[in-house]
């Protein structure tokens, strides 16, 4: 009887602070359990290292570079829609979430001059909106003036015909910068009408007498 009630008061390393062994004096500590908090990260914002800060030029390309990064992170839709006034809290929430960084993406591609601008600017879409207002037009302009240099570009019997080749390449290279697509017939009939009139008639009689080889 007196061994049940000695088992049933002693102690066990659970419910104890220490306890010390008789025979060798060392102190046992009971285990610790450590208890990790439950921690929401917040989502990484969009690496905009390799988008190219738009000064005002080139914007299609520049809205191209932003939009397709903002897709890829799923908060595109806050460039288009603004928050709706019947939204659940679910859906204000990832708003919010959706606007702040498409802003933060935008307004960090920025030149200084812009960004003065358009940093007031609480909404996305404003931004948005706003820009290809006022940079669409210039584009337009700009591409007109594209057009206007490849079809007045000439080639001179007194200039290599390598410098020649680079310049007609560097044209097709603005060309395909500003997302103008020529037929590929045309610019070769083009290229053609640009040769030195000498140039095509030694061309031809080269033809005529490979011809009459044959």
């Amino acid at each position: 009887m007196a061994n049940d009630t000695l088992e049933t008061t002693v102690p066990t390393e659970s419910n104890q602070n220490t306890s010390r062994d008789p025979t060798n004096n060392n102190t046992h500590v009971p285990e610790t359990v450590q208890v990790i908090p439950n921690v929401t990260f917040a989502k990484p914002f969009p690496d905009i290292s390799k988008i190219e800060v738009f000064d005002g030029e080139n914007f299609k390309r520049w809205q191209e570079h932003v939009h397709s990064i903002l897709d890829m992170h799923g908060v595109a839709f806050a460039l288009t829609e603004s928050l709706s006034p019947t939204a659940s809290e679910k859906q204000i929430e990832c708003w919010i979430h959706a606007n702040k960084v498409c802003r933060h993406t935008i307004i960090s591609t920025l030149s200084n001059e812009i960004f003065d601008v358009y940093c007031p600017y609480k909404e996305s879409k404003e931004i948005w909106d706003n820009m290809i207002l006022n940079y669409t037009a210039e584009d337009v302009g700009k591409q007109k003036i594209i057009i206007g240099k490849f079809y007045r570009w000439e080639m001179t019997e007194d200039v290599e015909v390598k410098v020649h080749i680079n310049e007609h390449h560097k044209l097709l290279e603005d060309l395909k910068l500003e997302n103008i697509t020529l037929p590929e017939e045309f610019v070769a009939g083009l290229l053609i009408e640009k040769i030195p009139h000498h140039g095509r008639t030694a061309n031809n009689n080269s033809n005529t007498n490979t011809n009459n080889s044959h």
